[in-house]
C-alpha cells in the first residue's frame, strides 16, 4: 500500500471531513468486538481506533495484497480503503479472507463510484485511488460473499460534492442528513462490518445413541449467520 495514501485525508478539507466520519464508523464498529489479535491495514496517520491494534505502515511494513500474517491468525482486520490503494484490490480481499479466523471480523471502507465524486479528478491514484479500483457496493458485497463473508452491518458516509474549500463544505453539509434518508447510494464512502463464515455442521442421525453409556460427548457446531446490510441498499 502506498505510504502516502493517507496524505489526502490529512491535508485537504474534504479529506479531513471524510476521515472524521470514518473514524467514528470504525470506533462504533469495533466497540463491542473482542479480538485477541487485531490488525489495521494502513492509514496510520489519521486512523487509530485502539492502541491494541497493530497497524501496517506504523508498527509493521508489508503489502496488503501479499500479507505476511499466517493463515487464520487474526480475529479482527480493519481495511480503511487499503484494497483500493494497492495494485491488486481483489487480491487484497482474498488475503483478508485467508488471514482471518472463522468467525473473525473484517471492517472495511471504500469509495462509492456511483456518488457525485465520480465527476471529480481526484481519482488519480495519488489523492484518491484509481477509479477502476473502486467497486460499486453491490459488486463489493458479492466479491466478499464469494470469499465467505457475510455482512453484519454497514453505513453510508459523506454526501457533500467534491469541494475544496471549507466554506463550500459547510454550505453543502445539509446533504448529510438529507442524503442518508433520501439518497443513501449517493454517499461518497461506504463502510461494512463482515464476519467470516464457518461451514455448517450437521450431526449424523442416531448420534444420541452414542450417549447411552453415560459418557459426555461435547462438540462444537457453527452455523453461518447471513444477515442483510443496514446500508439501506436493500441488499
Amino acid at each position: 500500500m502506498d505510504r502516502n495514501a493517507d496524505g489526502w485525508f490529512c491535508d485537504t478539507v474534504a479529506g479531513r471531513y471524510v476521515a472524521k466520519l470514518e473514524q467514528q464508523f470504525y470506533a462504533d464498529s469495533i466497540r463491542n468486538i473482542h479480538a485477541t489479535t487485531a490488525v489495521q491495514a494502513g492509514m496510520p496517520l489519521w486512523l487509530r481506533p485502539s492502541e491494541t491494534i497493530i497497524t501496517v505502515g506504523r508498527d509493521v511494513l508489508m503489502a496488503v495484497d501479499s500479507a505476511a500474517w499466517a493463515e487464520q491468525s487474526l480475529d479482527l482486520l480493519l481495511m480503511p480503503h487499503a484494497h483500493e490503494y494497492c495494485g491488486q484490490p481483489l487480491r487484497a480481499l482474498e488475503e483478508a479472507a485467508r488471514v482471518l479466523k472463522p468467525g473473525g471480523r473484517l471492517v472495511v471502507t471504500g469509495f462509492n463510484p456511483d456518488s457525485l465524486w465520480r465527476f471529480s479528478s481526484w481519482f488519480d491514484g495519488k489523492r484518491l485511488p484509481l477509479r477502476a479500483h473502486c467497486m460499486k457496493l453491490s459488486e463489493f458485497k458479492q466479491r466478499l460473499s464469494d470469499l465467505g463473508f457475510a455482512v453484519e452491518t454497514g453505513r453510508f458516509m459523506a454526501y457533500v460534492p467534491p469541494v475544496d474549500s471549507g466554506r463550500a463544505l459547510d454550505f453543502w453539509r445539509f446533504l448529510d442528513k438529507a442524503g442518508d434518508r433520501w439518497w443513501p447510494h449517493g454517499a461518497a464512502v461506504y463502510g461494512l462490518v463482515l464476519v467470516k463464515q464457518v461451514a455448517g455442521l450437521t450431526p449424523l442421525e442416531g448420534l444420541e445413541t452414542l450417549l447411552d453409556n453415560g459418557k459426555e460427548i461435547s462438540f462444537g457446531m457453527a452455523k453461518a449467520d447471513v444477515r442483510g446490510c443496514c446500508c439501506r441498499d436493500g441488499g
